[in-house]
């Protein structure tokens, strides 16, 4: 299990809308849907080879996923990979349209 607990500076409307551009680059890029109600994400699927499950969650300045996606998927750098693109879409260098229009 991949427990991800990642603080934000800004607004928790800013914050949902920034998860929301990162999860439209994962679907497009990787077939990664996840599925919003609210500040809340669930995710279920197989993405090259992996399978994975999980819960997001937006809001009190933090996003908190809990992602259940297999020993494989730790061992080729899976969660450094999600804690890199929640860090890089979280940046208050970066506006949410720059981060929709550079991928």
């Amino acid at each position: 299990m991949m427990v991800l607990d990642s603080p934000y500076d800004c607004d928790d409307a800013e914050a949902l809308e920034r998860m929301l551009a990162l999860s439209a680059y994962w679907d497009r890029k990787y077939g990664v849907r996840m599925n919003w109600e609210g500040s809340t994400a669930t995710l279920d699927g197989r993405t090259k080879g992996v399978k994975y499950k999980g819960i997001v969650k937006v809001g009190a300045g933090r996003v908190y996923a809990e992602i259940d996606a297999g020993f494989l998927a730790e061992k080729l750098g899976g969660r450094k990979y999600v804690e890199k693109k929640v860090r890089q879409y979280l940046d208050p260098q970066k506006t949410v349209a720059e981060l929709r229009s550079s991928e």
